[in-house]
């Protein structure tokens, strides 16, 4: 008889095959169900013991106290960072031994099986072992298969696949049209496909998604694996088709992924993958125009940097070259990232600290190729903390170096400017009244305008969105947003729900929205689910949709506002932070207000409840004065149609202009070589 086989489970249907495998065959087996990941209904009268991620220890007690000699992983586990995993003491010296928290996913498992085997004395078992039918076959699952034309688009996802891998950064990619234009993140591939899903999908549908094996890797943990809900996601996010290696990823049920497929009308086939070849290669565009080197650090930064490199084109006749550093979205505009920009997006210190090796060593990286391609610019996008350090590095190398996104000096730290006009040659304002802060300094500054006036808030239907959900015309209809971030959230969502309370007393009939994001639409589903007539949105189009039909809105203070302004939806913004941060920003902040359409301004026009301020008590005021006082309203709109034309509104595209700038530095660079 076999040994006794150690389950470990995560998330999805394999570990549902495995123990029906294990009992088909009267294997013995137990489980270690891994809380939060696990499906606690695959574990009916089935021998199991839950543990949560960071009790290694305490797995390892379970598998040893039942007997069990082999493990197998199996099913899908999101990666928490350092402060949510509290290990124990066994992962503690783990991770202290081996550093295994700051390597990639497959560096971490392989470090992990190492371990298990050489100082614990398990034999770990690929899934495949006990269910060879696991491993995914050449051909189509269902009636359709790759066409002709899918050709380049499979090559392009599968080489950029293979590139992720080899960095051991990802298993999965989404090409369309020849361009690679999603990379897998840290949170998996069906995170990414839902990013991909949240903009206008393609008709007829396009793209193709691949998912391969990472080069080297323990092919015995974290196969790439495909199931019905990845189709189903694919389709949504209007590809064309998924292609999975052949005996490099698992296929949890052949049949259920076909008629998956079938239903979904699009292609899963699996495909030989060689590794021997070199990857195919992106065609470059005509070398007769500017290579331009971009750098971004932060999904913001992505969509600039995306509708910058769109403007290039235009005004090149689609010459201009991109290497770089971005995201999904720039990767849509053609750059190959140099690496996933997801590896230096990070904020705050506990989440940076695990990662800064890495981020200095990508700062190093980015510096060393912008220097070996000695493009005609670098235009380094935001993420200051970042791109300032590698423009310093860059600095004297001959290379005019652009960033776009001015610092606030004007807020904090004036004295910060100067600093910047040492290693600076140009920069781009989204600010009317920033220049003159740079100019005087030496720093060459150009306002371009903001982006927000290219978001497309200003474009919503509301009379579309009132119907598709349910709201007559005549019902006074409140927008809620209570931020994007978890911190924001947590601290606003309290006091937004104090307010709406004493709304909705006055206000009877009174409808709610609420806006939201992917990252925090569970913790914001279930805070709002108390409130009456709430209904709670994700995606871009749904947000600016809202925005129309809706009389007025609560928001938490940020760009949001400026949205809301373009879309000429009256607002309060409010925030709430930790009261040592708050009295620290006070003292050191030069400004009179936050709201960006009262800075252009000079005046309070947004009413702005900060910290003290933000009450329900003082919400509920200010909502309910913008949703019965049409001259309050009426007010707003005129203030908001005034700062709009401060911010460019009416002088052309912010990303054109841009865009001019980056081409004339590069013509004055070249004038006086």
């Amino acid at each position: 008889m076999p040994p006794r086989l150690g389950i470990v489970a995560g998330g999805g249907t394999l570990p549902k095959r495995l123990i029906d495998a294990c009992r088909a065959s009267a294997r013995p087996f137990f489980v270690v169900a891994l809380e939060g990941q696990a499906d606690p209904g695959a574990l009916a009268n089935v021998p199991h013991a839950w543990v949560r991620l960071g009790a290694a220890g305490d797995a390892i007690a379970h598998l040893r106290s039942e007997g069990c000699t082999e493990l197998v992983f199996a099913g899908s586990v999101r990666r928490p960072s350092l402060a949510n995993l509290r290990p124990d003491g066994w992962t503690a010296w783990f991770l202290a031994r081996t550093g295994a928290f700051v390597l990639g996913d497959d560096g971490l498992l392989a470090a992990l099986v190492r371990t298990l085997e050489r100082e614990e004395g398990f034999r770990v078992v690929g899934a495949e072992t006990v269910l060879p039918e696991l491993l995914a076959r050449a051909g189509a699952y269902g009636r359709l298969a790759p066409s002709a034309e899918d050709e380049t688009d499979v090559a392009q996802a599968v080489a950029a696949a293979l590139d992720l891998g080899a960095r051991d950064l990802g298993q999965a990619a989404v090409a369309r049209e020849g361009y690679v234009i999603a990379l897998e993140h840290t949170d998996g591939t069906d995170a990414m496909l839902a990013r991909l899903a949240e903009d206008p999908a393609p008709r007829p549908p396009r793209g193709v998604l691949a998912k391969v094996r990472k080069p080297g890797q323990e092919a015995r943990v974290d196969l790439p694996a495909v199931g019905p809900e990845t189709v189903r996601l694919a389709a949504r996010a209007g590809l064309k088709g998924i292609v999975i290696e052949a005996g490099g990823a698992l296929v949890a049920d052949a049949d259920e992924l076909a008629r998956a497929a079938d239903e979904a009308g699009l292609f899963v086939a699996g495909v030989r993958v060689s590794r021997r070849s070199p990857h195919p290669v992106r065609p470059e565009p005509s070398p007769e125009g500017p290579l331009v080197f971009l750098v971004a650090g932060e999904p913001s930064g992505d969509a600039l940097g995306q509708r910058l490199m769109a403007a290039l084109k235009k005004k090149t006749q689609g010459k201009t070259r991109f290497a770089g550093v971005g995201g999904e979205k720039m990767a849509a505009e053609g750059l190959v990232s140099l690496f996933p920009m997801r590896e230096i997006a990070v904020m705050g210190l506990i989440e940076v600290i695990p990662r800064l090796k890495t981020i200095l060593a990508r700062i190093a990286e980015t510096a060393e190729r912008a220097e070996r391609l000695n493009p005609d610019a670098v235009v380094t996008i935001d993420s200051p903390d970042f791109n300032f350090r590698v423009a310093r590095r860059l600095k004297g190398k001959g290379i005019p170096l652009i960033h776009y996104v001015a610092p606030t000096v004007w807020a904090w730290r004036p004295g910060r400017a100067r600093a910047f006009a040492r290693f600076l040659d140009h920069l781009m304002a989204l600010l009317p009244f920033e220049p003159p802060h740079f100019i005087r300094e030496g720093l060459a500054c150009t306002f371009v305008g903001h982006p927000v006036l290219e978001c497309g808030a200003g474009a919503g239907d509301g009379a579309a969105f009132r119907a598709r959900h349910g709201i007559s015309p005549q019902a006074p209809l409140l927008c809620v947003l209570p931020g994007s971030r978890r911190s924001e959230v947590r601290a606003l969502l309290p006091p937004f729900g104090e307010a709406v309370g004493l709304i909705v007393k006055q206000v009877p009939d009174l409808r709610l929205i609420v806006p939201t994001l992917a990252p925090v639409a569970g913790e914001v589903r279930a805070a709002v689910a108390a409130w009456p007539g709430a209904v709670v949105v994700e995606g871009e189009g749904e947000k600016y949709d809202a925005f129309a039909a809706c009389d007025a809105a609560l928001a938490a203070s940020g760009t949001v506002s400026l949205e809301l302004a373009l879309a000429g939806t009256p607002h309060a913004v409010a925030y709430r932070v930790n009261p040592l941060t708050a009295w620290l920003a006070r003292r050191l902040i030069r400004v009179r207000f936050v709201n960006l359409v009262n800075l252009v301004l000079e005046r309070a026009t947004v009413p702005e409840l900060l910290q003290e301020d933000c009450t329900g008590a003082k919400l509920a005021a200010a909502a309910f004065r913008l949703l019965r006082d049409a001259g309050a309203r009426a007010a707003q709109k005129d203030a908001f149609a005034e700062a709009l034309r401060g911010l460019g509104r009416g002088e052309g595209a912010p990303s054109e202009r841009a865009a001019e700038v980056v081409l004339a530095t590069i013509a004055r660079y070249a004038e006086a070589k």
